[in-house]
């Protein structure tokens, strides 16, 4: 039985059940570019005095006596609303607004009525973050992430919040109590279609259909029906191109597309503005033009992991210098080919207003604009290595200030100018040594991708060397990250001497202090040797596998001698002396 009707957010959260994510779901997997999405629409919206459209929520309600309701379509949108609750609540305690908190932990958790103690969390999460999530909810958290739940290891858990919960933390901080009443009310105020079933087999269907069909469409359908009635000569074929290189992308392509040329956008504005602007330029076939010169780079800056193709499209954009200069188009490769590992997109609109300034109004065969466009990608590179994929940061923090440099760079008349100011922007909104080392000093082999781990020494090990003469750590272009090295634990995590490890040292012997990159045949043959044993080997038989790889040359002058006493506290001393040399040279944003 199905029964779709109205509701807001704010009725749903005073409903006395708890809501489960079932296991045959996908655990939480919104990242800070949704969260921020959603938070600008929500923020738009109650500056309209009207409710932000949510869409479609699905409930399978056939355990509602035993107040269990089953979340069949919605989980990872009303996750993320009890995150932002949960960020409010912080705020308000913060603020010294005690009935605030206490009326917003209402929304949180389930209250017995006739106790007054809690029940537990209003929403029971997806089993991939349900531990951390559980604390997080009580009145009493005190916002510090855990690693242990009781005798549980939480760190992913934790690791996947994290960035979310961070973000909004930080876009409400500076907020009074007005601004932070004003934003509740706006989440209460959310409205979207519930629909109920009471079958668990209906439920698993229609999961099944809803999450099979694409979202992204609406706005390219919308798009390419406007263009058709425009009688765009040769559409069919440029559509089917430019949607290609989307690579089933379309709607961030389109936004981006906006940004690039014109300024920030939000989602649901996104159609009429594009209208707007096709009328700006003069007519819809401009418009397919652009979009598809737009379509081309969006495609390589997200996919193209051979060098030969960068070359040749700088080569195509009238790029000289940079095309016939090998050392410029491969720096250029290595840098897009890192914003890919840091899954941060943001850059792509200002990366093709800059490219395009250059062009247009700059002299794209002169060595040392090209030099700039080079530097700028290098800095931005850096930033987001230290803001995102360490800090955990989220890469829309920075959205609207690139949107605004696009503009910039539309306008300018001074190219070197506009890329030096976004330069001194970003540097000011670089995180800190402190958190930097703080969040480095937590990476770990056991909950960080190995090939954000291969390109952190594929950086170290060839700081200030030219890119023909690099010895590529990591190199996704190959199809792995470890196809010609391997990431050893110095101190193995078995060692074959039978040695014991104390508890601290076990706890970090994941870390990255604890880790190198070696070639391949040079770690087959140290196998599972104590750390002096290894050392020894290094700097004997295998020291000639090890001749290109001066940072492991480094190590061994460094730390060789502290190899028979290796533990916690030098696994860690050294993770922290690498992070202070990341930031203060590897990743400096000079």
């Amino acid at each position: 039985m199905i029964q779709p009707r109205p509701t807001t957010i704010g009725e749903i959260l005073t409903l006395s059940k708890h809501f489960h994510v079932p296991r045959f779901q996908r655990g939480y997997a919104w990242e800070p570019t949704e969260a921020g999405e959603f938070l600008s629409d929500l923020e738009s919206e109650a500056q309209l005095n009207r409710g932000l459209f949510l869409g479609t929520l699905i409930f399978n309600v056939s355990e509602e006596s035993k107040d269990k309701i089953t979340i069949v379509d919605g989980q990872q949108r009303l996750t993320t609303i009890f995150l932002l609750l949960i960020a409010c609540r912080m705020l308000a305690k913060r603020l010294g607004a005690d009935g605030v908190a206490q009326e917003t932990q209402k929304r949180i958790t389930v209250t017995d009525p006739a106790t007054a103690k809690s029940k537990g969390p209003l929403l029971v999460a997806s089993d991939s973050i349900r531990d951390v999530f559980g604390v997080m909810t009580d009145s009493q958290w005190n916002g510090s992430m855990p690693t242990k739940v009781g005798t549980k290891w939480v760190k992913r858990q934790s690791r996947r919040l994290r960035p979310v919960y961070d973000f909004f933390q930080r876009k409400i901080k500076d907020y009074d109590q007005e601004q932070l009443s004003k934003l509740l009310d706006s989440i209460y105020k959310t409205r979207a279609i519930r629909i109920d079933i009471d079958d668990d087999e209906e439920a698993f269907d229609i999961f099944e259909r809803t999450n099979a069909r694409g979202t992204d469409l609406e706005v390219s359908d919308l798009l390419k029906n406007y263009l058709y009635q425009q009688n765009v000569s040769g559409l069919d074929d440029k559509w089917k191109e430019i949607l290609s290189n989307s690579d089933g992308t379309v709607l961030k392509m389109l936004k981006y597309f906006y940004v690039a040329k014109q300024e920030y956008v939000n989602k649901s504005d996104l159609y009429s503005r594009l209208k707007n602007y096709c009328t700006k330029l003069g007519g819809a076939d401009k418009l397919v033009d652009e979009l598809h010169q737009f379509s081309i780079f969006y495609n390589i800056a997200r996919k193209e992991d051979n060098p030969a193709q960068i070359k040749a499209y700088f080569a195509s954009k009238g790029c000289k210098a940079i095309a016939s200069d090998a050392d410029k188009y491969q720096r250029v490769h290595l840098s897009l080919q890192a914003l890919r590992l840091f899954k941060v997109s943001q850059t792509y609109p200002l990366i093709y207003a800059a490219l395009t300034s250059l062009v247009a109004k700059g002299n794209p065969s002169s060595p040392s604009s090209s030099k700039l466009l080079i530097k700028l990608l290098n800095v931005m590179e850096k930033y987001h290595f230290v803001n995102n994929a360490i800090c955990d940061r989220v890469g829309n923090e920075v959205e609207k200030l690139y949107a605004n440099f696009c503009k910039k760079f539309n306008e300018t008349k001074d190219f070197e100018l506009t890329v030096n100011e976004l330069i001194s922007k970003l540097r000011e909104q670089l995180a800190s040594e402190e958190e930097f080392s703080a969040r480095f000093c937590d990476v770990s082999y056991a909950t960080d991708p190995i090939a954000l781990i291969a390109y952190i020494f594929d950086r170290l090990s060839n700081y200030n060397i030219a890119p023909g003469e690099r010895v590529p750590i990591y190199d996704p272009q190959k199809g792995q990250t470890r196809s010609n090295h391997n990431v050893e634990h110095f101190l193995p995590q078995k060692p074959d001497d039978g040695a014991t490890l104390d508890s601290g040292t076990q706890q970090v012997i994941d870390n990255i202090g604890n880790l190198l990159v070696i070639s391949f045949r040079a770690n087959s043959s140290l196998g599972n040797l104590s750390p002096a044993k290894k050392i020894q080997k290094l700097k004997g038989p295998l020291q000639k596998n090890i001749q290109n790889l001066h940072y492991v040359r480094e190590f061994i002058e460094k730390y060789g001698d502290k190899a028979e006493l290796w533990n916690e506290q030098a696994i860690m001393d050294r993770s922290r002396d690498m992070a202070r040399e990341a930031y203060g040279h590897i990743w400096n944003l000079s």
